[in-house]
């Protein structure tokens, strides 16, 4: 039995995801990394893009969330995933 069905399911009900999109499960449940790269991308995607309104919604300084973004290679960012 795959895991994606239970995991869409707890995104879409604790994170208020969209029920309409299939998320990453790379090799069952996701890592916490995972996890947040998804949700920061949500919310870029939810609030226009509008970054400080995204760090506001996550409690994090605005040059915490560009790391972020930089380091999940969200917005076409070059950086990989260890911030390179």
């Amino acid at each position: 039995m795959s895991d994606r069905p239970a995991l869409n399911v707890y995104l879409q009900r604790y994170l208020g995801l969209d029920a309409e999109r299939e998320y990453a499960a790379p090799a069952g449940f996701p890592t916490l990394e995972t996890l947040e790269r998804d949700y920061i991308g949500f919310l870029l995607d939810v609030t226009n893009q509008n970054r400080a309104e995204a760090a506001r919604i996550l409690d994090i300084s605005r040059s915490t969330l560009y790391h972020k973004i930089s380091r999940y290679r969200l917005n076409g960012d070059a950086a990989g995933p260890d911030g390179a």
